[in-house]
């Protein structure tokens, strides 16, 4: 219990604002072992963490009230995120002093100045050409205790989009992940060939011992319930063969073992990975098809048989007859929200809809019809139509003949709202709409059309607009009305660019545009946020055409890192520190110090140019846009004046020589934003860690997932970043400093 009580103390000082959530949390930890996937370790209860897809689509706004946290703290995958973030504070023990007199003396020496270049810690074969978790789908990990890393029992699963046989796996995991782990890192912990092709997102139970997936089976789906067992002999190459269990017989079953449930009316599923509820009691799973049919299974996980709902209303006919995006249940209002593709062929989809799953949202109206489980509320067509004028937007079909795939939603219970993502909205704009979770006639009614912000132009050839996600303002602030931004990558039909969407007191307004990630038209990944003590991180990929010059001439595709703090008053900032001012300009802390109170000061927006602030004193790094094509320095190159580059530390050097800079040899650079290192003709100025690291990766990148589950200081890459490449046929892991 002793051992509880500190971690949930380190909790409850992430999320102070409620006084009563210290209890909760305490009272979970001890009593509740089932809704947190608790095991045991000696004398101590272990809090184990599973992370998937469902993460990055069902997202929690602070508890603003009683009522709310009440409603919220029943589904583990709110503390789940609690835990996530919690955990980039650092226990007290391992505050670094050195930071205090920092901010006393406002000395420009300090730990943070190091940069924080994004690196590739490992890369895996996944096996034959065209292996990949796929765009727009994640690998998934699992943490086997909240508080610390484990080299044996922390792992990450990827499927590989190919059919499993004798020397393919269809899915393998990875253990022994971290750098400080002995021996070989990483090392193949499973692999199996499992009959079938896993081209959507695995999903993992509360304990990790199992895994639920879809697989096509002879164009068939099926979902597969796996216990698996760990392996010192297979490999990609080598694969194992679970033993197969009927249904009724796989509960007991010796691992490694599964079970097979072939859909209902036996459609494909191209997209849709299934969404596990883990709310206490439930089990039940959700899973879409190619034919537009919502499915439930019950009993995946835990002591039932598990089997498909089969009985009227299940499975559910959208009316669509088309693919549907990967479900996600709202824990609030018992809805599952889904959106469904556009389809030129039948001229249907293109709209998100509320399926009522449970009990809670029967009987409410819907503006057409009194609900009951089963009943489809269906918002109006977001995208194209073949009707010109027909559908939300009322502009022009401009991708007739073109079929649009429409991800998954994000669905906030607390704030009670739903996000789409278009990647054309039928007036050739890419857009993200904002939807009320509750079904009514006020809110979400039947043929809604919600509330757009553009994102760029939209694509006419089909590309798809891949989930954004919020920042850390957004997820601290009141869960009644959030406010915050939504970073997404739009602009399909042009160069990719990431926007700034603001979320204004629970309302979306018109986005801005934060830098373009490609030189061409192309897809980008979706986006991951990380929020790091002080730090909030994205990473994002780009399909093709990066636009950095750090990614590789020929490869194309680029995933990117950027931070996206915000300016705070009355904070404590050390040198190095960065943060994203209004201008979306880079400020890199020169001199330590505390913020002043109030507003943000008027910055500058000269690079190189400095701002006082409080006794703090920002250096701008520049533009983001100028930071990403920022090339690296050569010697024998003559810089005119005001050019940057990247020096061999990942900083930024400026020069500020009267008449350039030129260099014979590769000079010992300052480390310290704005210290000047003198070059053979000339001198540079450091601005700071490269406010925009890149890497490069065949294809882009599937979803990328983040462990942010270990303190910082415990073990060399304990905390990381994985993706795989669409095009390369690896699994990667990758690092950035700040991230440790």
């Amino acid at each position: 219990m002793d051992r509880d009580f500190r971690f949930a103390q380190r909790v409850v000082s992430c999320v102070a604002v409620l006084p009563w959530l210290g209890l909760s949390i305490l009272a979970v930890l001890i009593l509740s072992s089932a809704l947190l996937g608790q095991t045991s370790q000696g004398s101590q209860a272990v809090v184990s963490l599973p992370t998937d897809w469902s993460h990055h689509h069902l997202l929690f706004s602070n508890p603003a009230t009683a009522e709310q946290l009440k409603r919220v703290q029943q589904d583990p995958r709110y503390w789940q995120q609690l835990f996530r973030r919690s955990q980039a504070t650092p226990p007290e023990a391992e505050l670094d002093v050195a930071r205090t007199s920092e901010l006393q003396s406002g000395s420009k020496t300090s730990h943070a100045s190091k940069n924080h270049k994004l690196k590739r810690d490992w890369s895996e074969s996944l096996g034959a050409a065209g292996a990949t978790v796929g765009a727009g789908q994640y690998p998934g990990k699992f943490g086997f205790d909240v508080t610390t890393y484990n080299c044996t029992t922390d792992f990450v699963v990827f499927n590989t989009g190919l059919a499993g046989s004798g020397t393919q796996a269809s899915i393998i995991a990875y253990n022994n992940l971290y750098t400080g782990c002995g021996g070989t890192v990483p090392k193949v912990y499973w692999a199996y060939n499992t009959g079938g092709t896993i081209s959507t997102s695995v999903t993992l139970s509360a304990d990790g011992s199992q895994l639920a997936f879809v697989q096509q089976q002879g164009g068939k789906a099926t979902l597969v319930l796996l216990y698996w067992k760990a392996s010192t002999t297979e490999t990609v190459g080598n694969p194992g063969t679970p033993t197969s269990e009927a249904a009724a017989s796989y509960r007991g079953c010796t691992a490694p073992c599964m079970t097979t449930m072939l859909f209902d009316h036996g459609n494909s599923d191209t997209y849709s990975a299934p969404f596990y509820d883990f709310t206490a009691g439930s089990d039940t799973l959700y899973a879409g098809d190619d034919a537009g049919l919502l499915h439930q299974f019950t009993g995946v996980f835990l002591g039932a048989t598990p089997k498909e709902s089969t009985i009227a209303p299940w499975p559910v006919n959208l009316g669509v007859g088309t693919d549907l995006s990967g479900p996600v249940y709202d824990p609030t209002t018992g809805n599952v929200f889904v959106t469904t593709s556009y389809s030129a062929a039948n001229n249907n989809g293109g709209v998100l809809a509320a399926v009522c799953a449970t009990s809670t949202c029967a009987g409410v109206s819907n503006g057409h019809a009194t609900t009951v489980i089963g009943t489809v509320t269906p918002s109006g067509v977001l995208g194209p139509d073949q009707t010109a004028h027909a559908g939300c937007r009322n502009g022009i079909d401009t991708t007739k003949g073109s079929n649009l795939r429409l991800d998954s939603p994000i669905v906030d219970p607390v704030a009670g709202m739903v996000y789409a993502f278009l990647g054309n909205d039928g007036s050739g704009n890419s857009a993200v709409i904002q939807f009320p979770a509750t079904v009514s006639t006020t809110e979400f009614s039947y043929h809604s059309c919600g509330t757009e912000s553009t994102v760029g132009t939209g694509s006419t050839t089909g590309v798809p607009l891949f989930a954004g996600t919020f920042d850390n303002a957004y997820f601290t602030s009141s869960g009644s009305s959030p406010s915050g931004n939504l970073y997404v990558c739009g602009d399909t039909s042009a160069d990719a660019t990431l926007y700034q969407v603001p979320i204004n007191a629970n309302a979306i307004k018109a986005s801005t545009s934060v830098v373009a990630v490609s030189s061409a038209g192309t897809t980008c990944s979706p986006v991951t946020e990380v929020y790091n003590n002080t730090n909030d991180f994205i990473f994002l990929s780009a399909e093709a055409s990066g636009a950095s010059t750090s990614c590789t001439a020929g490869v194309g595709g680029c995933i990117y890192s950027s931070n996206v703090t915000p300016w705070q008053p009355l904070t404590g900032y050390s040198v190095g520190q960065e943060i994203l001012d209004t201008n979306f300009q880079i400020q890199v802390v020169e001199t330590a110090g505390t913020s002043k109170s109030g507003t943000a000061p008027t910055w500058s927006t000269t690079t190189g140019g400095t701002t006082t602030d409080g006794t703090v004193t920002w250096l701008n790094q520049g533009l983001l846009s100028t930071t990403i094509t920022t090339a690296a320095f050569a010697t024998l190159t003559f810089y005119g004046p005001g050019t940057v580059v990247i020096d061999g530390n990942g900083n930024i050097e400026l020069c500020t020589g009267t008449f350039g800079c030129i260099d014979l040899t590769q000079p010992t650079w300052a480390t310290a934003p704005g210290a000047i290192t003198n070059a053979t003709f000339g001198t540079w100025e450091n601005l700071g860690p490269d406010g925009i690291p890149a890497l490069s990766a065949a294809g882009g990148t599937s979803g990328i997932i983040i462990d942010n589950t270990v303190p910082p200081g415990t073990e060399a890459g304990a905390s990381q970043i994985y993706f795989s490449t669409l095009t390369g046929e690896t699994a990667v892991q990758a690092s950035q400093a700040a991230l440790k």
